[in-house]
């Protein structure tokens, strides 16, 4: 079930490596770090012993569009500068049936997507039904771009949707128990099939932090455990299974939040790692499943106090153009992790939380809860009409936001 990562002309991605072995080591900024356990992914049989596409028949690979700036920059110029701004918001909404709030978000507001909670599920027909209906109310705009749906459905404790057809999978701490890459590429792919059935196409899952105990921690029993090289296997595993199964997986929570047990759904985390010791360690992973692909990533809710003392990640340009999209070469799309969350609004305005999250070089602002999405886009408005955020760096954003839907056939 690994079927080559995406490509196209307009790279939405870090270029994908899967024909070469994977590099060794972590790249080692500044002074030499202490030694650090074997990071080197030896082969994994990546391109030997995975099952061949075959078209018609088991397993079918999904056909990727050709992407090329022509096609982005058309979308983008039919696009006004409120629905820009629309596309830059993932958000809540209330209910299991479309209402009048719901298709005000989506025809005034333009939203780039929805996260589906508890709240939302009743069972699959409604389900499926609900998100039919969405995008329905998404193809009737002009121009018509369809939503990212998407949930968290990793696994064990985190799993909103628990329908009796869905497969229900252990905690991703047992999955590296395994030791077995190929049975964490079938999670990825049979949690992605089943998603996708219903109309979902992202799922913010994998977790890529590192963390070796199994306990309920906020990060615990959600990491495939804290050994380097194999979270990296699995997590490029995992991406090549849920891709197949027509899912955007969300690869988090960059740069790492095993670094800290504090929730930061209450209170924001700080921690003393540095620049050198992130790169020898905890950013691993994150670093391997870009070099293999990865299409999108969340952001933790950290202080990281000797990277950038000022800003957690998600509010950190130091770390999210400095590290990742410079050092590290990302090129898709970032999404923070939810911004009501405490380690935001317990430091911060809602305007500052906007403005920053946009200025570091977040493309999607995660709401999960609390927030008038549509309030939130109006006070984006006003700070572009202010100066304070640019249309170049709106329209950077929604650039990469349109290339990842249309290399998912989310814009037809």
């Amino acid at each position: 079930m690994a079927g080559e990562m995406p490509t196209g002309e307009i790279p939405t991605t870090g270029e994908p490596k899967q024909e070469r072995e994977m590099k060794k080591g972590a790249e080692q900024p500044g002074e030499k770090p202490a030694p650090q356990p074997e990071t080197s992914l030896p082969e994994v049989s990546i391109e030997k012993e995975k099952p061949q596409g075959m078209k018609g028949k088991f397993p079918v690979k999904r056909e990727i569009p050709r992407i090329t700036n022509v096609m982005i920059e058309s979308y983008l110029k039919r696009m006004s500068i409120r629905q820009k701004i629309g596309q830059l918001f993932i958000t809540w909404v209330k209910g299991r049936f479309v209402n009048g709030d719901i298709e005000r978000l989506i025809k005034e507001g333009y939203i780039g997507g929805v996260i589906l909670n508890r709240h939302n599920i009743e069972s699959r027909d409604q389900l499926s039904a609900f998100i039919s209906r969405m995008q329905q109310l998404a193809r009737s705009n002009d121009p018509p771009i369809e939503l990212f749906v998407g949930v968290d459905q990793e696994g064990g404790r985190v799993e909103r949707i628990k329908f009796p057809e869905f497969t229900r999978f252990p905690a991703a701490h047992y999955w590296g128990e395994y030791g077995d890459p190929y049975f964490v590429e079938a999670v990825g792919y049979i949690t992605g099939k089943e998603l996708s059935s219903i109309g979902c196409n992202m799922n913010f899952a994998p977790v890529l932090d590192l963390y070796g105990r199994a306990d309920d921690s906020i990060i615990g029993d959600r990491s495939m455990g804290d050994n380097i090289e194999n979270v990296s296997r699995f997590g490029v595993f995992y991406i090549f299974g849920a891709t197949e199964a027509g899912i955007i997986p969300v690869i988090k929570h960059f740069p790492g939040h095993g670094v800290s047990r504090i929730d930061s759904h209450k209170k924001l985390p700080v921690v003393d790692i540095s620049e050198e010791t992130l790169f020898s360690r905890d950013i691993i992973p994150f670093k391997t499943a870009i070099q293999y692909g990865a299409e999108a990533l969340m952001t933790a809710h950290i202080l990281y106090r000797k990277i950038d003392p000022d800003n957690p990640v998600t509010m950190s340009k130091k770390i999210l153009k400095g590290i990742l999209r410079e050092k590290l070469g990302f090129k898709g799309v970032v999404i923070s992790d939810a911004i009501d969350m405490g380690a935001l609004t317990g430091n911060n305005s809602i305007d500052d939380i906007l403005k920053k999250t946009i200025l570091a070089g977040v493309d999607i602002i995660l709401v999960n809860s609390k927030y008038d999405v549509l309030d939130l886009e109006k006070r984006v408005l006003a700070m572009y009409r202010e100066g304070k955020i640019s249309l170049d760096l709106i329209d950077e954003s929604v650039r990469r936001i349109i290339a990842l839907k249309l290399r998912h056939s989310l814009i037809k």
